[in-house]
């Protein structure tokens, strides 16, 4: 293996930038993906998220989302969906009880308890979730400014 298969700065082994526009589409990189349609691929560390140029010159330190934050973001994004769907039943089940309690027919209060019942029971696995998602949220920030800040160079 020569000396440009492996990132200058962790050592890991890189991966050719197959989608550059697409990658580097809202970062300040862009335009180096766009170049990079007419010069030669560009490689990925994506350990440490280094871009080199096809001669193995370093492009840019931190441009590339890394593994972890790719992991860490379908997880955030996981969490956010069962979180608005248990949000949904949550509002669905209120409507609901509100509806068979002050609706055009007879109050049926037993019916409307249980509505309620449900919407409140809800509400504990929508705050499970919530709690998920905003912890996500805050390590995928942090990964993040320690990428673009150049602090992960070692694999962890």
């Amino acid at each position: 293996m020569s000396d440009h298969d492996r990132c200058t700065r962790c050592g890991h082994e890189l991966q050719i930038l197959t989608r550059p526009v697409r990658e580097l589409r809202w970062s300040r990189h862009w335009m180096a993906g766009v170049r990079s349609l007419f010069t030669g691929p560009l490689h990925v560390c994506v350990q440490c998220g280094a871009m080199y140029s096809s001669e193995g010159n370093l492009v840019a330190a931190g441009a590339i989302q890394t593994e972890a934050e790719r992991r860490l973001d379908v997880y955030r994004k996981d969490m956010a969906y069962l979180r608005d769907a248990f949000g949904g039943v949550v509002v669905a089940a209120e409507l609901v009880a509100i509806w068979l309690g002050f609706g055009t027919a007879a109050p049926d209060v037993a019916k409307a308890i249980m509505a309620a019942a449900l919407g409140g029971a809800m509400f504990f696995p929508f705050g499970y979730f919530h709690r998920k998602a905003r912890l996500a949220r805050r390590d995928l920030k942090e990964l993040r400014r320690a990428r673009r800040s150049g602090e992960v160079l070692r694999p962890g």
